[in-house]
This record gives C-alpha cells, sequence and structure tokens, in this order.
C-alpha cells in the first residue's frame, strides 16, 4: 500500500519549497525510490501545494507536470480542482495563462483533457467554462460536446446548447446528443433534454417530459445564461 507520509520525505520537500529551490525539487525527486517517490507526489499534492499562494501553486504545477506528467497532472490537477472550488485558485492567475501556454502543444493534449475533466464540474460561471475550452484549444463545437456530456451543472447544459447551435440542421447529431443527456437520469439533465427536444423539435424524442415550453421562452435561451436557469429549472 502506498504510504501518504513519510517524516524524512516530508522535511526534505518542505525544506525545498520554503527555499523555492524549483530545480533542486526535480533534481531531489528524481532520485527517490518508487515507493518514496510516490510518497512525494501525495505529499506536495495533499500538503504542500495547499499550503502555498496562487503564484507558487500554479509555478510548481508548471513544473512538474511538464517534467512528469503521468505522475503529477492528475495528482496536482486534484488538488488545484479542490482550490478552485474554494475560491484560493482562479483561473484569471497570470500563473494559469502561462500553465495553458505550456500545456499548448500537440504532445500534452491528453493532460489538458484530464484536467478539463477534473476541473470542468467546478466551475459556475459559463463564462469562465468557456474560457477554459479556449485556454485549453478546444473551439470546435462537437467537441466540446464531448465534454459537456460527461460534466453536470447549469453552466455545462447552457455551453451544451450553444455548442449544439452551431450544429442546429444536423438533427440526427443532435437527436443523439440528447439521447445521451435523458439516459444519464438525473433531474436537470431530463430537463435538459426536454429543452432540447422542444429547441431543436426533434421529432425522435418521445416520452412524457414534466418541462414544457411556450414559443416566446426560446428566444433567449443560447444567450442568456440566468434565462436559460430560470426556464430550464421552473419545474
Amino acid at each position: 500500500m502506498d504510504q501518504h507520509y513519510h517524516p524524512l520525505v516530508f522535511q526534505r520537500l518542505s525544506t525545498l519549497f520554503n527555499g523555492r529551490d524549483w530545480e533542486a525539487l526535480l533534481v531531489y525527486l528524481d532520485g527517490l525510490s518508487n515507493a518514496h517517490f510516490r510518497t512525494a507526489g501525495y505529499l506536495i499534492g495533499e500538503r504542500l501545494l495547499p499550503a502555498t499562494d496562487a503564484a507558487t501553486f500554479w509555478e510548481v504545477m508548471r513544473r512538474l507536470v511538464l517534467w512528469n506528467p503521468k505522475a503529477f497532472t492528475v495528482t496536482i490537477g486534484k488538488a488545484a480542482q479542490q482550490l478552485l472550488r474554494k475560491g484560493t485558485l482562479s483561473l484569471s492567475d497570470s500563473g494559469f495563462r502561462q500553465l495553458a501556454e505550456a500545456l499548448s502543444t500537440p504532445e500534452r493534449s491528453i493532460d489538458r483533457q484530464k484536467l478539463l475533466m477534473l476541473w470542468l464540474p467546478t466551475i459556475d460561471n459559463p463564462q469562465v467554462m468557456e474560457q477554459l475550452f479556449n485556454d485549453f484549444g478546444i473551439h470546435e463545437p462537437r467537441r466540446r460536446v464531448e465534454f459537456l456530456l460527461r460534466t453536470d451543472g447549469l453552466p455545462s447544459a447552457f455551453l451544451l446548447l450553444r455548442a449544439l447551435c452551431f450544429d442546429e440542421h444536423d438533427k440526427a447529431f443532435i437527436t443523439d446528443v440528447c439521447r445521451q443527456v435523458r439516459r444519464r437520469g438525473d433531474n436537470l439533465s431530463f430537463n435538459l433534454a426536454s429543452l432540447l427536444r422542444t429547441y431543436f423539435d426533434l421529432p425522435d424524442i418521445r416520452g412524457t417530459f414534466s418541462l414544457t415550453l411556450q414559443p416566446y421562452e426560446l428566444s433567449r435561451l443560447d444567450t442568456d445564461f440566468k434565462v436559460f436557469c430560470r426556464i430550464i429549472t421552473k419545474v
């Protein structure tokens, strides 16, 4: 079983963090045994980074993810997930922009995807969610749909509707997406499926839906998040 704590490893890591000696940190990590390396990863993600300021967090994350993405992308991504929820980290931080730029190369696409799936559920603002897509180079609407289908919440539902508007003439594609939404089974997803069925006039989506929409309610659904939230949660 992996150990999450080792006093000597923690002491050495703390010294390196206090001295902001990141080059020495990489050298130290590179010399650890496999077991101690895993412990160091836990200590960095669970203890040391959450106690730092935002600028230090993003700088260390950028260095470690670039150095060893398999070991640190998810470990530190989860630490960032918690701090983004608390508001002690922000995607408007300059350090995040530097991270996004460093991960913008094609060979880093898997790391971007992992971080997107971790961080999208933490966002309560569709503009911030759209910024994250843009910063990570996810511009194509159907590519965004892939991520949004796996993300719960009102911002994700709103951006899913907006993304589908780019394919409004492909009823087969939108119908398939609507069915995937309905299969998620929760109330919001069921209401979203009903909304999509009405908004895009999908004749092949049958069933009894509690959410009914009047024609006048459709006009601002894809442009005004507050209107969208009011309509989709009215039942």
